[in-house]
C-alpha cells in the first residue's frame, strides 16, 4: 500500500495528527492510533506488521487492531489518500 505523495500529515503536541490533502483540499484528523498507522504506511510496512505494532503499543488484541488497521486503510482508500499499488 502506498500513501498519496502529495498527502501531508502534521503531529500535533498532544499526539494526534492532521493530514492535508492539497489535491482536494480537504483535511483529516486524526487521534493517536491513526498517526502512528499513517507513520506505519509511510514505512510502506503490510497491514498485519502495523496490526502487530498497534497490539503492542496499545494493549489490543492483535484481532482488534487488524480490524482498526482495515477500517482505517479503506477510508483512506476512500479519500483518495491510499492506494494498493
Amino acid at each position: 500500500m502506498k500513501l498519496n505523495p502529495l498527502a501531508m500529515m502534521r503531529t500535533e503536541p498532544d499526539g494526534s495528527g492532521i493530514v492535508f490533502d492539497p489535491e482536494n483540499n480537504r483535511a483529516l484528523t486524526l487521534n493517536r492510533t491513526g498517526v502512528l498507522i499513517w507513520q506505519l504506511l509511510e514505512k510502506e510496512m503490510p497491514v498485519t506488521a502495523i496490526a502487530a505494532e498497534l497490539e503492542k503499543q496499545f494493549t489490543v488484541s492483535l484481532a482488534q487492531a487488524e480490524a482498526d488497521v482495515t477500517a482505517f486503510t479503506a477510508g483512506l482508500q476512500e479519500k483518495g489518500l491510499l492506494s494498493e499499488s
